[in-house]
């Protein structure tokens, strides 16, 4: 039986929308019996061949009749025990970390507690564990209901639409990347001809990023991060490339990958990636950036110093507006020991502004 709605082939021309959600799915008898593993049938058709025989005595009818009603108990006291069960299986995804393909959390699912819109998201079910794409919105989509209040669903159901419109938004973020892929073959630099089973110059022309930047209203720098995170993607990161599509990946743990990977040639690369792909989904940004940073240093000891080299180049002083009126300034790739000096200089200048004297002002902590 299934757990959900059956939803029509969309197709590329005929109408997307689901088939409306029979008014006997809400039955509690029906709910019952999905509990316990009981297909009823269709309960909009009566069928001539269930009446009972003319011979049946009336007794034994009358003992069937109590027998259903004792099944039928029963089996309410194990759906207020698989409640229970489903409770505590959505704190243990929770607890475990973001569910979805390779995450942890859906390995296990409860037929016949979650019976919403939703139901295909609960722990273990096939939407739970779905690989992002464009179908799996279209499903979230329909869960969403009137206003995107998810009516019916459960805490449990409803943390597994939140995974599955975040695979698909790395889904999305990731054919937008092999789309600006596509922008590089085709402004390729002076000389640079496409090479490689990608198909890429070695570089692209010098004008691209302000293209790129017009076309998305981003910043320069902002459309040059873009670049090259599809470049290394294309060229060097298979791997991260097929989890970033499949939502195992968002963009920032993508871009964390290709940035640790950058000066390694493409077999190094796909040794260094394939050291963390296994675990990346479930590693936050910063536990992806020490982890592909060991794994660059085991693949190619001697490209750690290169690394650092190459990074030096974007030394930086960037300073911002924040929205409460003050200002922000940060230095990047500075060297470490003169970072400490002026961490430490430029900490007692803001106290001293903070306060008008030495001291900090209240309510202040230093980190």
């Amino acid at each position: 039986m299934s757990s959900g709605p059956v939803f029509q082939d969309p197709g590329r021309d005929e109408d997307p929308r689901p088939v409306p959600w029979p008014d006997w799915m809400d039955d509690p008898a029906y709910l019952a019996m999905r509990a316990a593993d009981t297909d009823p049938g269709d309960l909009d058709l009566d069928d001539p061949d269930d009446d009972p025989p003319p011979d049946v005595d009336d007794g034994e009818l009358a003992a069937e009749a109590a027998q259903i009603a004792a099944d039928q108990e029963r089996t309410a006291a194990v759906m207020a025990r698989l409640g229970l069960t489903a409770a505590m299986a959505a704190d243990a995804a929770a607890a475990l970390g973001r569910r979805g393909p390779g995450m942890p959390g859906s390995a296990q699912s409860f037929p016949g507690v979650y019976a919403s819109r939703a139901s295909g998201f609960a722990s273990g079910m096939p939407l739970d564990v779905a690989a992002g794409c464009l179908v799996l919105g279209q499903f979230a989509e329909e869960a969403a209901g009137p206003g995107d209040r998810y009516p019916g669903a459960s805490d449990a159901e409803l943390g597994g639409v939140i995974c599955a419109w975040d695979r698909v938004e790395a889904y999305a973020s990731a054919r937008k990347h092999a789309a600006t892929a596509e922008l590089i073959r085709r402004r390729p630099a002076e000389g640079c001809a496409p090479q490689g089973p990608a198909q890429m110059p070695e570089a692209c022309d010098e004008f691209t990023a302000r293209e790129l930047a017009s076309i998305l209203g981003k910043s320069r720098a902002a459309a040059a991060d873009m670049l090259s995170l599809a470049e290394e993607l294309e060229v060097n990161l298979p791997g991260t490339k097929a989890a970033f599509r499949a939502g195992i990946l968002n963009q920032r743990k993508a871009a964390v990958i290709a940035s640790a990977t950058a000066v390694l040639d493409p077999g190094e690369a796909r040794a260094a990636e394939a050291m963390v792909l296994g675990r990346a989904g479930t590693l936050t940004p910063p536990g992806l950036r020490a982890a592909i940073s060991r794994a660059v240093l085991e693949v190619a000891p001697g490209q750690a110093r290169q690394r650092r080299e190459h990074e030096a180049k974007k030394t930086r002083v960037e300073q911002w507006a924040e929205a409460s009126g003050n200002a922000g300034l940060a230095g990047r790739e500075l060297p470490p020991a003169q970072v400490l000096a002026a961490d430490q200089r430029v900490t007692a200048w803001a106290t001293a502004a903070g306060t008008g004297r030495g001291g900090s002002p209240p309510g202040s902590r230093t980190c």
